[in-house]
């Protein structure tokens, strides 16, 4: 109850829905199903959103438990979209799955998308081997996956049941880079995931992406990450075509590419509309220069191009040299230069990707660039500075960024006793 400024009593039911939502606003999903659902219809109807599109974690065991045994069970019909996550409390997805296996399809018939934050790879097959005769569901999400004894055929195993879940029903799978690498064995059998049309993924190795591209003839819209260099790519093995792709997004997370491994993907993906690449580590100078590209491009149909990478180099680099010849591509190129001349960040303008490492030698020429990094939400910063103050320079170019990491040795610890301090300060100025 609410006392108003007559000194008269006003009850929560009293207060109009536009109020009861705007209170809603404050309150985590859980804590508003364990609040206020079964209190009245009205109230139940307010909240009808939350349990449509319903979040589960962040939650006491307890009261967990009470919202699977009492509350689940009474909406679960009317939820299209479901996250279970082990971010904060750990072990909910297994409590979950106490309640709910072999039900999950009576439980939630109408649901349309399932997300799983941070679980392992065991509690992952079990939430796969539940996920049978949903008619809707054409979505699975994974982030930060977590390993629980499982080895390299373990993992396979998974990725096939990932691909085949919900009797082959799913054509969008999102798979981050924060969960470990997969690999895909070629057995010469070539099972064939061809209900997939939209995936993100993370992979080990350059002939992992090539061994599952060849499973998925009917792929449109593709997002792979790559963890590791690739010994044993067989570059003059000949790959089909994937005529369906339309938008490809490569990213290498500590992988040296070279040209003819980029050719080696692109030869096979001739119909794509949007590419976007993005290399965190190279020294083939192939890979910054336009001309090479140009050439190679001019047979594709590309309406949109993407590009971002890191080149390292033992002697001194030309930077107007290198931006001159990207100058017959419709967009435009610039690129950041380190203090010591011979590392360069070659990118499209402006960087169309959200998450970038940066090492801390190329903080001197951050003050040239404009709005380059205004689509940037995670930052991963290489080396220490010496103040604090140093790395605004950088903030201040990335008005969205979400998520700042630092990655810098033994200065870490200096770091972090500043950060305690004035990390929020820096976070809440954007």
């Amino acid at each position: 109850m609410i006392w108003s400024t007559s000194s008269s009593i006003i009850s929560l039911e009293n207060l109009p829905d536009e109020i009861l939502l705007l209170i809603y606003r404050y309150l985590s999903s859980i804590d508003i199903l364990f609040s206020f659902y079964g209190l009245n219809t009205r109230l139940n109807g307010t909240i009808s959103e939350i349990y449509c599109h319903l979040f589960l974690g962040d939650v006491s065991y307890k009261r967990f438990r009470y919202i699977c045994s009492s509350i689940i069970p009474q909406i679960g019909y009317n939820v299209c979209s479901l996250i279970v996550s082990d971010r904060s409390i750990e072990k909910l997805s297994k409590i979950f799955l106490e309640y709910f296996d072999g039900r999950i399809s009576l439980i939630f018939p109408k649901l349309k998308c399932l997300t799983l934050l941070e679980v392992t790879t065991d509690v992952l097959s079990s939430f796969i081997d539940n996920l049978t005769n949903l008619k809707d569901l054409i979505q699975l999400n994974i982030y930060s996956l977590n390993r629980n004894n499982i080895d390299t055929d373990g993992i396979q195993i998974l990725l096939n049941k990932i691909f085949s879940a919900n009797n082959s029903r799913l054509n969008t799978i999102c798979y981050d880079h924060q969960s470990i690498p997969l690999t895909v064995i070629d057995q010469n059998n070539h099972l064939l995931y061809s209900n997939i049309k939209k995936l993100e993924i993370f992979l080990e190795r350059l002939h992992d992406l090539h061994h599952l591209l060849t499973r998925l003839p009917q792929i449109e819209i593709f997002h792979v990450g790559l963890q590791y260099e690739s010994s044993e790519f067989n570059h003059t093995k000949k790959y089909s075509r994937v005529e369906s792709l339309i938008e490809l997004n490569l990213i290498s997370l500590g992988y040296s590419f070279n040209f003819n491994e980029l050719t080696s993907i692109l030869n096979r993906t001739k119909n794509i509309e949007k590419l976007s690449i993005k290399i965190d580590n190279t020294d083939d100078l192939h890979l910054i220069d336009g001309n090479y590209f140009n050439s190679f491009l001019s047979s594709f149909h590309l309406k949109q191009f993407n590009y971002l990478v890191k080149y390292i180099s033992d002697s001194s680099i030309n930077q107007k040299e290198i931006l001159s010849t990207w100058k017959q591509f419709s967009q435009q190129f610039d690129c950041l230069i380190d203090d010591d001349q011979n590392n360069i960040i070659l990118y499209s303008i402006p960087i169309h990707f959200s998450h970038i490492g940066i090492s801390t030698r190329f903080f001197t020429n951050i003050s040239s660039i404009n709005n380059h990094f205004h689509n940037i939400q995670s930052l991963r910063l290489y080396g220490v500075p010496h103040i604090i103050s140093e790395i605004f320079p950088i903030l201040t170019k990335c008005k969205k960024i979400k998520y700042l990491d630092f990655n810098g040795g033994d200065d870490d610890i200096i770091l972090s006793k500043l950060l305690k301090n004035e990390i929020y300060v820096i976070l809440s100025c954007f």
